[in-house]
């Protein structure tokens, strides 16, 4: 329905915007009283656009064509050479809010005592950090904002909820099936068995082959992996192994869990411990050996289910999302009402905001 951006629309969005607004400049700037393009009678009363069973009217549309010009720097330019795009995207930012808000209310979504304060500081902000000119010349009433941002508390609460029960859901399934789970810090060695380059990556010729070294260097690389790796799980620090083999360049920290890996792999590490070091792996680049720095270790752990959950988390919401989204048919044409919108200039009201210093240009 628009352009992917980041977060959700939410009021926590609107808070950019008053953020924005308020620190992004010196304070309001007046401007010279320009011709009214509607007035609040008739910006409140004409209705431009209808979702599902809600009405929008025209001052309605007029808040959110304020914050869509205001939260994108979309400066007159901009609108110049595309204004059809920036006031589709108006229309779908309403449309969204709209149709989430009706979610959110079908949720039973009730706004306490504190939802209500931060409601209203936030309309504070945004009545402060906008001209008045702005809202005189196109009709924007306290009511209109008022409902915009109430609408808008009520979707960012409704949001929350659902992610914060959703993710701790997931952490609780992710946790329980990596509760038996080793997970190490690992560091990861090569001695290799291929020519590389000034960078040490490894060389190709014109087939996109590695360049293999002689057998002797060969051998000498086996050789002088098994020796590293009796000399690590004999106490010395691999650091320093690495150093003494001249293969600090071939070598990696690596974080995961046994199971992870290849069966070669994972059969080398299952058995060793904080301090310990795998036998000799052949590899396509080189003989291969793996320290163990750190074993069974539960912030690593943590750390590992919180990303995952992340990741399972945005595709499901987003999933569910568009499952709310869908919930309220939507024509982008049949649901606007008269030729208000099509008539309303966008670059007009980018100008005003712009000459406010509120749009910072790209």
């Amino acid at each position: 329905m628009r352009r992917k951006i980041k977060g959700i629309l939410t009021y926590a969005m609107a808070f950019v915007l008053t953020a924005t607004l308020l620190f992004g400049c010196s304070g309001k700037k007046k401007n010279d009283k320009s011709t009214v393009v509607y007035s609040k009678d008739e910006a409140s009363s004409t209705k431009a656009m209808v979702i599902g069973d809600y009405d929008v009217y025209l001052d309605e549309l007029m808040v959110y064509a304020i914050q869509e010009i205001t939260l994108y720097d979309v400066t007159p330019d901009m609108v110049d050479k595309d204004e059809k795009t920036y006031k589709d995207q108006t229309l779908s930012l309403a449309r969204e809010t709209k149709i989430l808000y009706d979610v959110a209310l079908h949720n039973n979504v009730e706004l306490n005592d504190d939802d209500i304060a931060a409601r209203d500081k936030l309309i504070e902000n945004f009545k402060a950090a906008v001209p008045d000119e702005v809202f005189e010349k196109y009709g924007v009433t306290d009511e209109a904002i008022e409902k915009v941002f109430t609408e808008r508390t009520y979707v960012e609460k409704f949001e929350n909820d659902i992610k914060n029960q959703m993710g701790q859901d997931i952490s609780n399934d992710l946790t329980e099936a990596y509760k038996d789970y080793n997970f190490q810090k690992l560091y990861y060695m090569v001695f290799p068995t291929v020519e590389t380059d000034a960078d040490g990556n490894p060389a190709t010729d014109t087939d996109g082959g590695y360049k293999e070294v002689s057998d002797d260097k060969k051998n000498e690389a086996k050789e002088n992996a098994k020796k590293a790796s009796e000399e690590i799980n004999s106490g010395k620090d691999y650091n320093e192994v690495a150093k003494e083999y001249g293969i600090e360049n071939y070598c990696s920290e690596m974080n995961g869990y046994v199971g992870a890996y290849s069966d070669e792999m994972n059969e080398a590490l299952e058995k060793i411990s904080a301090g310990g070091c795998t036998d000799v792996i052949e590899s396509e680049l080189g003989y291969v050996i793996i320290a163990v720095t750190a074993d069974h270790d539960e912030d690593l752990k943590t750390s590992y289910i919180y990303s995952v959950a992340n990741d399972y988390l945005d595709d499901q919401y987003q999933s569910l999302r568009t499952d709310w989204l869908a919930s309220i048919p939507v024509d982008t044409v049949n649901d606007m009402e008269g030729d208000v919108w099509a008539n309303f200039k966008m670059k007009d009201l980018s100008q005003m905001l712009y000459d406010a210093g509120l749009i910072i240009a790209k």
